[in-house]
């Protein structure tokens, strides 16, 4: 079972971040249509593709200083952002303490050791709730479902399995978490943690368990399938589509 143990860290994400909608109840901000939910998830997609076809451009540059710059800026404003967002369902906290925080998380993300995994971790749940907050239920189902897909396209034959082949060390390595010999992109914790808060926002504890199990053996799948191939595997397609598979049929019943 240790090879299988870099769950922990996907699991405290969505423990997490299932806990606090549980509190909060958030109701979603926007409420987008079929055609908006497909063309603002799609957008999202396309910043995605184009991220990471600048992170393949500065590699070939040799611009690992250049990319770690841009992840640490990116850590810090979705820090700020999501930490604003959360905190203030609860407390109100002054903007440069939320800043200072920022930073800490930041920083403590580079590392690659327990807390940089706990900050990691912490991050994309608070992310993920960021999400739920803003966002109607149909429009996060095209969004992950989205990901799910382009996930694959990217390991197997786009941006991300070409910074692999460039890349003689890893510049992305900020923005995995790592246990044992497997390491997880951050990424996908976030879209794991954010499909849970989905599934406990929308519906009754007793049925939110069964996408979230479902979700959870993908993932234990997916890991089962990185060490029998032992190479890179998209994290997200099996389990995301495993969940919305039983999440989408549900939510109709309720």
């Amino acid at each position: 079972m240790r090879r299988y143990s870099v769950i922990l860290w996907p699991l405290i994400a969505q423990v997490f971040a299932c806990l606090v909608v549980l509190s909060t109840r958030p109701r979603p901000e926007v409420q987008l249509s079929v055609q908006e939910s497909a063309g603002l998830s799609l957008v999202y997609i396309l910043m995605v593709f184009g991220t990471a076809a600048l992170m393949v451009y500065l590699v070939r540059r040799g611009r690992i200083r250049i990319i770690r710059a841009i992840i640490g800026i990116f850590f810090v404003y979705s820090t700020f952002v999501s930490l604003d967002t959360l905190l203030h369902s609860f407390l109100r906290v002054p903007w440069p303490m939320e800043l200072v925080l920022s930073i800490i998380v930041a920083w403590l993300s580079f590392r690659r050791d327990l807390l940089g995994n706990v900050a990691k971790s912490l991050l994309s749940a608070s992310l993920a709730y960021l999400f739920v907050v803003f966002f109607n239920d149909l429009f996060l189902y095209f969004l992950l479902g989205g990901l799910a897909l382009y996930d694959a396209y990217s390991v197997f034959k786009g941006p991300l399995s070409e910074l692999l082949m460039v890349s003689r060390e890893d510049p992305l390595e900020p923005l995995m978490v790592f246990h044992g010999e497997v390491s997880m992109g951050v990424g996908d914790v976030f879209c794991y943690s954010l499909a849970a808060a989905v599934s406990v926002r929308s519906l009754p504890p007793q049925l939110a368990a069964i996408p979230l199990i479902v979700l959870n053996l993908g993932i234990v799948f997916t890991i089962s399938a990185l060490y029998r191939y032992r190479r890179s595997l998209p994290g997200l397609t099996i389990p995301v589509l495993l969940w919305l598979a039983l999440q989408l049929p549900l939510s109709l019943l309720v």
